[in-house]
């Protein structure tokens, strides 16, 4: 899709939108949208065909702060853009700059700030929350209320467990915001990480690796191996029939 600036409204004669929704100015709406009651869009927002948004979602909403964020937000950002065939639940927030793929499908309270790109048939659950510039790829299932932090990159054909925690600063914001400091975990590519697991800043999960439940992983976990407790240590190899 188009990742310039929103500047002219677009609504397909197909698509169906509620009478209490709010559309500001600068939106596309695509071929077979809808949209339902008391959803509002912010400008510079692309939804692609086929796209259904349920009650209470907000999208294209800006970064804002009263001063007391470290991080400094621009004055402008990309538009953000749903993919064609999109499902989004009830409450759904998603921040301007964004990118969320094909096909996937956004559980209740979902909320995803500015400038991630989620890829095409991610599953992401009810209460997971995205902090900004972090990736998702495609085919990854992120399960309830678990939060991905900035500046993360989750790799495709990954799946995350409930109530899994991960963060990017290991001062915890005693040195201020410094952007090549702050860096979040690497879940490489058919990964998975098991229910309340704590994922520390800048650890590495391996290609075809398994993160036990509850385990807080302190150092990376090499590919295709099984890293349990807390520190997490490696326990044994991942099975051939196992990897994705």
């Amino acid at each position: 899709m188009n990742q310039e600036l929103v500047t002219e409204d677009f609504v397909a004669p197909t698509a169906r939108v509620s009478r209490t929704a709010v559309i500001h100015p600068g939106v596309r709406i695509g071929a077979g949208v809808i949209i339902h009651d008391y959803v509002v869009i912010y400008s510079n927002t692309i939804i692609g065909d086929r796209v259904e948004i349920y009650d209470h979602c907000v999208l294209g909403k800006p970064p804002t702060s009263p001063g007391n964020v470290a991080r400094r937000f621009k004055k402008r950002y990309s538009p953000l853009v749903v993919g064609a065939e999109t499902i989004l639940c009830p409450g759904v927030v998603l921040y301007a700059g964004t990118t969320v793929g094909e096909k996937c499908l956004l559980g209740d309270f979902c909320s995803i700030r500015e400038e991630c790109e989620i890829g095409d048939e991610c599953l992401l659950s009810r209460n997971v929350t995205i902090n900004y510039h972090t990736r998702v790829g495609s085919r990854t299932k992120v399960m309830d209320s678990t939060h991905l932090t900035g500046n993360m990159i989750v790799e495709e054909d990954v799946f995350i467990s409930t109530l899994v925690s991960t963060t990017n600063d290991n001062l915890m914001g005693r040195a201020g915001y410094q952007e090549k400091r702050i860096l979040g975990p690497h879940v490489c590519r058919g990964a998975t990480v098991g229910a309340g697991a704590s994922l520390l800043p800048g650890v590495e999960i391996g290609e075809n690796a398994i993160v036990g439940a509850g385990s807080v992983v302190t150092r990376s976990i090499p590919p295709r191996k099984v890293a349990l407790g807390s520190p997490a240590r490696v326990v044994r190899d991942v099975p051939p029939e196992q990897w994705k």
